[in-house]
């Protein structure tokens, strides 16, 4: 029986058969030792000690090889049909296993483009070679890129329920902070407030070490991804801030921008707030484009031209990007097309999909720049936004 701690292993492993299935590939070996292989956490919610193969199957009949200490944790997880044991060498329980097996086409962990479906370390590739054959190795490997990267683009109920949990503290923490942050206080004051907000709530940073704190940014003293400085904010200070929050090892994305008032001020001066509004304006073009069967650079194009009529500079990054167990998870990115061509901007968008969407503004020599992120899910009648969106740009009363 497959455990409830196991339970997103599962939605992922009947999904990768029916991909199977379609594809025409009969297994698909993951070689994996000391935890090498990335997709490990995704499709097995474990980490393997020593050198193992398993063997997804099309038919859901899935096996496991591993050693004598870590079959337990393999058992334990009620997902494999078969666990073998094996004592100082894979190679012979392995062969017996490939022989009952006989695929025609089996996928290997290896791709030219994406490094999270390049699990398979050459070592082992020279093992498995040596072991079956080359020629017989090539006559039926085949990529498993295509297969992994839907895999973990296309979100279970699961993980999309373990997303919505991070997006909803990510918001809950940003506005605790907002009702904290005053003027004269640091970046990285500024930034402290959120890591004191993960640690009431038992949670952690979803980019860098479990208690980083997020990206904070006073414009005037440069916009990079960066950690936050001692710069000392005043009147007049745009802030940005970019936060990513894992739950459950999923996390959120999202980014706000908020404007420090000067003593005689009740709102932003007009050219910051016509740069916000772009690029909410460039936001809801996106969120409103977007939908299962366009192309990543689509969606970029349809808000990056609203920057752009608005007279500021192109985006200098992508759209947006997937949002998952990683803060960039892969797959179909919201890009411009370039030369030579991308892979991941020409991919197609999919229901299921999580998106994290960035249009922004972006300026030199001081003037003003604005970053709003949200995430939204893909659904056939198109985009859901899990956050609750900034609509106003948030200002903090400096005194007099």
């Amino acid at each position: 029986m497959v455990q409830g701690t196991y339970q997103i292993a599962k939605e992922k492993l009947d999904h990768a058969a029916a991909l199977l299935e379609k594809e025409g590939v009969d297994s698909w070996l993951v070689l994996t030792r000391e935890g090498s292989d990335p997709s490990m956490p995704l499709l097995f919610g474990i980490r393997s000690f020593h050198t193992a193969a398993i063997f997804i199957n099309r038919n859901g009949q899935h096996k496991v090889i591993a050693t004598v200490s870590d079959k337990g944790n393999y058992e334990g997880t009620g997902l494999f049909a078969e666990v073998i044991p094996y004592y100082s060498s894979l190679d012979e329980v392995f062969l017996q296993e490939l022989e009952k097996l006989s695929p025609q086409k089996l996928a290997l962990n290896i791709s030219h483009h994406d490094h999270l479906c390049d699990g398979l370390t050459f070592g082992l590739y020279l093992w498995l070679e040596e072991l079956v054959g080359k020629e017989r190795l090539q006559a039926m490997e085949v990529s498993s890129e295509a297969i992994l990267k839907e895999l973990r683009s296309v979100k279970s109920p699961a993980e999309i329920a373990c997303i919505q949990k991070a997006v909803d503290y990510t918001i809950e923490i940003y506005e605790e902070v907002f009702s904290q942050i005053k003027c004269g206080m640091t970046e990285i004051e500024i930034g402290e407030l959120f890591v004191q907000g993960m640690k009431k709530r038992g949670l952690s940073n979803g980019l860098g070490n479990p208690h980083d704190p997020p990206l904070v940014c006073t414009v005037r003293n440069g916009l990079a991804h960066r950690k936050p400085g001692d710069h000392k904010t005043i009147p007049g200070d745009i802030v940005i801030i970019d936060f990513s929050l894992k739950y459950n090892d999923y996390v959120s994305d999202i980014a706000r921008t908020v404007y420090l008032l000067k003593p005689d001020e009740t709102k932003a001066p007009e050219e910051i707030q016509r740069a916000f509004d772009t690029a909410i304006d460039a936001i809801t073009q996106a969120i409103q484009f977007i939908r299962p069967g366009v192309q990543g650079w689509e969606v970029d194009a349809a808000a990056r031209q609203r920057i752009e009529a608005a007279g500021y500079p192109t985006i200098r990054h992508s759209t947006g990007h997937q949002v998952g167990r990683e803060t960039h998870d892969g797959g179909t990115i919201l890009g411009p097309r370039r030369t030579p061509p991308r892979p991941a901007v020409e991919g197609t968008v999919q229901v299921g999909e999580i998106y994290a969407i960035e249009p922004t503004v972006i300026q030199d020599d001081g003037l003003p720049c604005i970053l709003v992120e949200e995430n939204v899910l893909i659904t056939e009648q198109g985009a859901k936004v899990l956050s609750k969106r900034q609509l106003e740009l948030v200002t903090i009363a400096c005194g007099s």
